[in-house]
């Protein structure tokens, strides 16, 4: 009889602690998350200060976007060895750099119309 309600109370709490330990496992990873994000914060604060700086905005300007400064001559170094290869389209397109956008379509349009040689009679 002893046995039977250890059983009883046994099943009866297993119930409750295992969602306490989902429950406690699942609170353990949104305290990491909500660390993570508040360090994400904080870098994000760092970062908003230094765009205030118009000395790292001026620094930005010449990196990013290849600005320069009034009475300066900018120039871009470029590396032949260091060319992409041309971009060939799919079978029956032309190459992908050839031409200005509109060509390039219109080219498409007659690729596309035209029956491949496979399927001839």
């Amino acid at each position: 009889m002893l046995a039977l309600v250890l059983a009883v109370l046994l099943v009866s709490y297993a119930y409750p602690l295992r969602t306490w330990f989902e429950q406690h496992n699942e609170r353990k990873a949104l305290e990491e998350e909500a660390e993570q994000l508040r360090e994400q914060v904080a870098d994000l604060e760092v970062e908003l200060e230094r765009w205030e700086d118009p000395a790292y905005v001026a620094i930005q300007a010449r990196e990013r976007l290849r600005y320069a400064m009034p009475g300066e001559q900018g120039y871009i170094v470029i590396h032949p060895e260091e060319e992409e290869p041309e971009d060939d389209g799919p079978a029956g397109l032309p190459p992908a750099g050839e031409g200005s956008w509109h060509e390039r379509l219109w080219a498409s349009v007659q690729a596309a119309d035209e029956i491949p040689d496979e399927e001839l009679p």
